[in-house]
């Protein structure tokens, strides 16, 4: 993990939004769900400590 554990009462999140990401995919099923998992292992990419060039690398920008 990049950062060490917090003394914060809640866990660390990954928080998506949907919303946005539907609106992105332009009402598109299957784009939007394309996008909610590429955004999703963008950012578990960062929360492992990748950089956007690691995840670029991956196909994940």
């Amino acid at each position: 993990m990049a950062d060490p554990p917090s003394s914060h009462p809640q866990p660390t999140q990954i928080i998506l939004f949907l919303e946005n990401l539907w609106q992105f995919a332009e009402h598109d099923e299957a784009v939007y769900l394309d996008e909610v998992r590429t955004t999703y292992l963008h950012e578990l990419g960062h929360y492992f400590g990748f950089d956007e060039d690691d995840l670029e690398e991956r196909g994940l920008e």
